[in-house]
């Protein structure tokens, strides 16, 4: 049976996987796997992926296939940067995550150097770089990565790095924390969309679902639109993937911190339990979105006193599950060009 190396096979002469590529190519081949056979009312609340150039690069066409019909199916009626989704009603919030929120709130950013560097592993207690590479978040939120330390410092001398998506994320972050909580949430769903890079998301929907039709040799059958209650997952979806983009990229800035929390506590379906990693005490924020074969579950662990996140891991009925772990530490920029670290 296809599975998610078989797209990733014809990565040979393309850039190394970025650490979220495995993740993100089983959940678009679930997602292609689970439309063939499933009703149009269940395609509109899996999980979205964002697929951005460089991590398309090298793949092949049946893949490329694949990532594009999933993307039409998954994608739903998602807003445009310009034209967010209207303020929802302000949600009961949950007690934990505001607690912790007020706990963080009145914290500023101080901390030494101008950058975060990350390692991703399969390994709570140890920071050894392994098959995820080694990332740096600068406080502006650009983004780098590499392979190995080398690669990384010779992204940052080409400056080659800088999705934009972490910046806008950080910043409605940062409004979150004491604007305007349904606001906060328009925005934060639109924060991996560039301002008019995405003017008609419903024709450019219907264009990938034709194309995907024809190169089935099926006819083309509109989908039914998301009910109320769907589209409000959907937006729900993408809220939660780009306040875990904010969080992750901007892991030191408490202030960030608490907006993302703060978001997160308004989202009924996240739900929180007091939990322990490697000896300490953490939080479990567990979501989740159905498909045909079941749901597809996703866990973000954090420290349960200062919010930093600890760990992110995704399973599905027939997706066993896999934990990356996060291991930070501050450094300054002119210290990686040097090589010194």
């Amino acid at each position: 049976m296809l599975d998610e190396m078989d797209l990733l096979r014809d990565l040979r002469n393309a850039e190394p996987v970025r650490p979220r590529a495995f993740d993100e190519a089983r959940t678009v081949l679930r997602a292609e796997m689970a439309a063939q056979g499933a009703s149009e009312t269940t395609t509109g609340s899996r999980r979205r992926t964002r697929w951005g150039k460089r991590r398309m690069v090298g793949f092949s066409a049946a893949a490329l296939v694949a990532a594009s019909a999933a993307a039409a199916l998954v994608i739903t009626s998602t807003p445009t940067a310009d034209k967010p989704p209207a303020k929802a009603a302000q949600a009961t919030e949950n007690p934990i995550l505001a607690k912790l929120v007020a706990n963080i709130t009145p914290l500023q950013a101080n901390a030494p150097g101008d950058a975060t560097l990350e390692i991703r592993n399969q390994s709570p207690t140890s920071d050894e770089l392994g098959a995820n590479g080694i990332g740096l978040f600068t406080d502006d939120g650009t983004y780098y990565w590499g392979v190995d330390k080398s690669a990384l410092r010779r992204a940052i001398l080409r400056k080659d790095g800088g999705d934009e998506v972490f910046k806008r994320a950080i910043a409605v972050a940062l409004y979150a924390v004491k604007g305007d909580i349904g606001t906060a949430r328009a925005r934060m769903a639109v924060a991996n969309i560039a301002p008019g890079t995405n003017p008609d998301p419903e024709r450019t929907k219907i264009e990938k679902l034709k194309a995907v039709a024809k190169a089935r040799g099926e006819k083309y059958v509109p989908p039914k639109p998301p009910t109320p209650e769907q589209q409000k997952e959907i937006t729900d979806n993408h809220i939660w993937n780009n306040a875990i983009d904010a969080l992750i990229a901007a892991p030191e800035n408490p202030q960030v911190r608490a907006g993302v929390l703060r978001i997160m506590a308004t989202m009924p379906k996240v739900k929180v339990t007091k939990t322990t990693t490697a000896g300490q005490p953490t939080l479990t924020l567990v979501d989740s979105w159905p498909n045909t074969s079941g749901k597809f579950v996703e866990k973000l662990v954090i420290n349960a006193g200062t919010g930093h996140p600890v760990a992110l891991s995704s399973s599905g009925s027939d997706v066993p599950s896999r934990t990356t772990y996060y291991h930070n530490s501050r450094v300054t920029l002119a210290d990686i060009r040097a090589g010194k670290f």
